[in-house]
């Protein structure tokens, strides 16, 4: 009787041990970050082909909030993304449905932002400027789905 439980109990902590360890990162998607003027939340992360096999399209579903009481504009121009060793990836902008508009007192829009990167790349930092050309106010940690 004695063994039975010891051997639930190791059983049991082995499951505990092991689903703990399953996602042992955590990403920063779904999480809302911005400047105290503009909220951006990242929603969903997609892959689409490229012109070759050794490039992606990477798609990125953003979900931004005007938190002032007048309209501000915000593009794909806002953001940039960076791997683990620092190399930047351009911002693919030949989607016509990339973000770039202006969002209305209070409101709330969703849009797309697109880079191009390597096939192999599997995560990757995104941050986010209030203003181009000013420091990032926002950074996310984005896991790219399979190739």
């Amino acid at each position: 009787m004695k063994k039975i439980i010891m051997t639930i109990l190791a059983t049991l902590l082995l499951s505990v041990v092991l689903v703990g360890c399953g996602n042992s990162e955590e990403t920063d998607l779904n999480k809302a970050l911005g400047a105290k003027e503009m909220t951006v939340t990242p929603t969903k992360v997609t892959r689409e082909k490229a012109a070759t096999d050794r490039k992606r399209i990477l798609k990125i579903e953003v979900k931004v909030k005007n938190n002032t009481e007048k309209p501000i504009g915000i593009g794909a121009g806002n953001f940039a993304l960076k791997d683990a060793d620092g190399k930047e990836y351009d911002i693919y902008g030949m989607k016509t449905d990339s973000l770039g508009q202006e969002v209305a007192a209070g409101k709330t829009i969703t849009g797309n932002i697109y880079f191009e990167i390597p096939a192999s790349l599997e995560k990757g930092w995104m941050n986010y400027a209030f203003q181009m050309d000013q420091e990032p106010v926002a950074e996310w940690l984005l896991s790219f789905p399979g190739k």
